[in-house]
């Protein structure tokens, strides 16, 4: 197998084509996975049958078995069934993506799946369906319990501060910018929450959440548990605190419903068939399924992988801890009210809520791992009524506004938790008291991972009235102070912490792991510079947050998407589009290259991002190529960017391609390219740039403002050969040191344009941050509707409208 996501994207395409047509004519759809044809062509048809034409399936090794075609799991493909009269339509809808399609076999009606030659005759499969999908027979697991005795946990009250420092560089505990940093976190331009918070955008964030489409409030959100090293020694409690390590982090976003509104699905990864093991399976499952029920939530899916085992030539066997995945999911009713894990320094008290109901444990902890201890007793929820009421008051909280920050507690403990929220802001700390939660013992009150939740409230009054109705227990324990401390007291015991020094050592293990895929030092000056390069905004004065009027009277002027195969942000850049007044087409390469489009009667196009032909050759250089090599394509484009009246926008692949075709500066010489990342791989942030006076049409009315934006290259360089005064660089990253300058280009270039004001390349996604909730950080006590960015679109309109007068 190899993944071709470009490929997925061609497929997803076509068939969302079909979806979203006025008559949707599939009947049937299914994806490629495990048994590839064999699974998902017979469960497409397990109502009827069908009969499949062996000859006619896409193979690309003659060399293969009729086995081996049937069962090969190349990824990447979809079937589905589709009436004989929609097949050309079909055909037409998939080569216009350029996503190969085959029509490969018939649905029967006689209750059998057959793979047949129609060349050969042979029939290599002929089974009736109620072979395929009857009653399975009932499995029998015969097992022995195994008692593994592991030793107790020893330690020093003294040593706290020691054993935070090999804790917070934990691999499950340290900072994860090392992952986040290099995946794009804003692709589809409908992320809503997404791992960075706060003016430093480190990765603290609970709770995932995707908005549902561009023009509501409601989203899905996401979250994970799992508990594999406390599995080691209670599998039945690791099951129910996997449960609610993933609801302790979803329950930060308002969900519908509230605990009834989320729904589990349960991954198994075990070493099945090994002594002990499957007994202690049967406990785990067993466990999650009576907590799900306790809860009244249900679990309608999941995957198991048993085989997690691995033979050595010399004889060793190497099992996996048996761990259960829990994923959960559940409607987001408003992805403006989503919690982060980042304290105001204006806020209320800060309160802990013990879902756990449990005496503190070590066990199976962070902890443990630094002195090489599993431990005897692990933590696991005593109350699940109680643990439902605590959920759904929370949830409660948050709809009414009263929780201004939160953080659940997990790997690394609750002193790691109370750490966590003062790292994403520059001069935040804190002062706690854990008295009140009665252990005497500050090694399990600093570093115990009982499921737990840690809040700050709004206004300390309506919080604890409401707390206190409920009937859950909410501890006062702490509140913000300005300053760069966190001081920490259980009883006689006072511990104090550098926030910067913690925060350093906390991202010292993602500094190692970097440095394996940063080159040129990059690794190093991130490490320097990101919690010197916090967010912060100027907003142009004449921006009130409203979204654009539109005059329904008037007709829309007419832009256009550009896209090619692999192209991936065309959805969110036509919103941009149509939100500030204009009929958008979508605009494949294809309908260039055929000439079914010519952009005579477009305006204002919009090349958009992604990694169209996935890159090969370099970013952009195969989408110019079709530009280039294609004469009606390259007529269409010369022609529109000739017309005195038409404007253009090209971002990120865009930017490249509109670099590489030499259309922002085409009076140079010799001209700027687009270059790899210093750092050699894919940046993603959430940025500032600052808008310089400039001459662009969209961008000039901002000036001098200092605005968020999402940026996600790999090639996003600028390489300019003249002086600075020889180009129209129209915005500038806030921050001229990386990572804030993410790609290393001349004179810190974030977007040009060329001598006329009308075309405009930018590298940060504007299209992407259009929306208040879209920004990963925005000024805090506004309810804007929209963002300044949109001002850019709006002002193509207004001048595209000024000419047509």
């Amino acid at each position: 197998q190899r993944s071709n996501p470009e490929m997925q994207k061609r497929a997803a395409n076509a068939v969302r084509g079909l979806v979203e047509s006025d008559h949707n004519p599939i009947v049937s759809i299914h994806d490629h996975g495990a048994g590839d044809h064999l699974n998902c062509l017979s469960e497409l048809v397990e109502e009827t049958g069908g009969l499949i034409d062996l000859d006619a399936l896409p193979v690309g090794d003659p060399t293969l078995s009729a086995k081996e075609i049937i069962g090969n799991e190349s990824q990447e493909r979809m079937g589905l069934v589709i009436a004989e009269d929609d097949i050309d339509t079909l055909k037409r809808v998939a080569d216009r993506e350029r996503a190969p399609m085959y029509t490969v076999g018939d649905v029967t009606g006689d209750h059998h799946f057959i793979f047949e030659s129609k060349s050969t005759g042979e029939k290599p499969m002929d089974y009736a369906l109620e072979d395929f999908f009857g009653s399975s027979p009932k499995t029998f697991m015969r097992d022995k319990t195994v008692v593994r005795n592991y030793a107790d946990l020893a330690y020093d009250a003294a040593n706290i501060p020691s054993y935070l420092n090999q804790v917070l560089q934990l691999e499950a505990v340290a900072s994860k910018d090392w992952l986040t940093n290099k995946v794009d976190r804003c692709v589809g331009g409908r992320v809503a929450k997404q791992q960075c918070a706060g003016p430093l955008q480190l990765p603290l964030n609970n709770v995932g959440v995707m908005a549902l489409d561009y023009k509501g409030k409601e989203g899905i959100a996401t979250t994970i548990g799992h508990s594999p090293v406390a599995a080691l020694v209670d599998p039945a409690a690791a099951s129910r605190t996997a449960i609610a390590e993933s609801l302790s982090n979803i329950v930060f976003a308002p969900i519908k419903n509230g605990l009834a509104g989320i729904s589990l699905s349960a991954n198994w990864m075990w070493a099945a068939n090994n002594e002990g093991e499957d007994a202690r399976l049967y406990q785990a499952v067993k466990a999650c399924s009576d907590f799900a029920i306790a809860l009244g939530i249900n679990i309608p899916t999941g995957k198991d992988s048993l085989s997690m085992k691995q033979k050595y030539p010399n004889g060793e066997n190497v099992i996996a801890p048996g761990t259960l995945i829990i994923s959960a999911a559940g409607n987001c009713t408003d992805i403006t009210k989503v919690v982060e894990p980042v304290l105001n320094k204006t806020a209320g008290s800060i309160y802990y809520i013990n879902l756990s109901k449990d005496q503190f444990k070590l066990g199976g902890s962070s902890f443990a791992q630094i002195i090489n201890k599993l431990g005897t007793e692990v933590p696991t929820i005593q109350d699940a009524a109680y643990f439902k009421t605590a959920f759904n008051t929370v949830q409660q909280l948050i709809h009414e506004g009263q929780i201004e920050a939160g953080h659940d507690v997990g790997s690394g403990g609750l002193i790691t938790t109370l750490l966590e929220m003062t790292f994403a802001d520059v001069n935040l700390g804190a002062n706690y008291d854990l008295s009140a939660l009665h252990e005497s013992d500050s090694v399990k009150a600093f570093f115990n991972e009982n499921i737990a939740l840690v809040l700050q409230a709004k206004d300390d009054a309506a919080f604890e009235a409401i707390v206190k109705d409920a009937g859950v227990d909410a501890v006062k324990i702490g509140q913000v102070i300005e300053g760069n401390t966190v001081t920490i007291k259980n009883q006689e015991a006072v511990f104090s912490f550098d926030v910067a020094a913690t925060r350093d050592g906390w991202f010292t293990t993602s500094f190692l792991l970097d440095s394996k895929q940063s080159k040129n030092g990059t690794a190093q000056q991130r490490f320097d510079n990101y919690k010197h390069q916090p967010l912060a905004f100027t907003f142009p004065s004449q921006f009130d947050g409203k979204k654009p009027k539109i005059d329904g009277t008037k007709a829309r002027p007419k832009a256009a998407i550009l896209r090619e195969k692999g192209s991936n942000s065309e959805r969110e850049m036509a919103n941009a589009m149509f939100l500030a007044g204009f009929d958008v087409k979508d605009v494949h390469m294809t309908d260039l290259i055929t000439g079914r489009e010519t952009l005579e009667d477009i305006q204002f196009i919009g090349a958009v991002g992604g990694f169209s032909n996935s890159d090969v050759l370099g970013s952009a250089k195969g989408w110019a190529g079709a530009f280039l090599y294609n004469e009606k394509a390259k007529k269409a484009l010369t022609d529109f960017f000739a017309r005195p009246d038409t404007l253009s926008v090209g971002i990120c692949n865009g930017c490249q391609l509109f670099m590489e075709l030499e259309m922002i500066n085409p009076e140079h010489e010799i001209h700027g390219k687009m270059l790899h990342n210093t750092s050699g791989k894919h940046e993603s942030n959430f940025v500032s740039v600052k808008v310089q006076e400039n001459n662009s049409v969209m961008l000039s009315t901002l000036a001098g403002s200092t605005l968020g934006v999402w940026i996600s290259h790999g090639e996003g360089k600028f390489n300019l050969p003249y002086a600075e005064e020889q180009y129209n660089i129209v915005a500038k990253y806030a921050y001229e040191q990386y990572p804030h300058n993410p790609n290393g280009s001349d004179y810190n270039t974030a977007m040009v344009c060329d001598k006329t004001g009308r075309h405009l390349a930018t590298m940060p996604h504007i299209e992407r941050s259009v929306f208040q909730w879209h920004w990963a950080n925005y000024p805090k006590g506004r309810q804007d509707e929209v963002s300044p960015w949109i001002e850019a679109f709006v002002n193509a309109r207004q001048w595209i409208d000024e000419q047509g007068k």
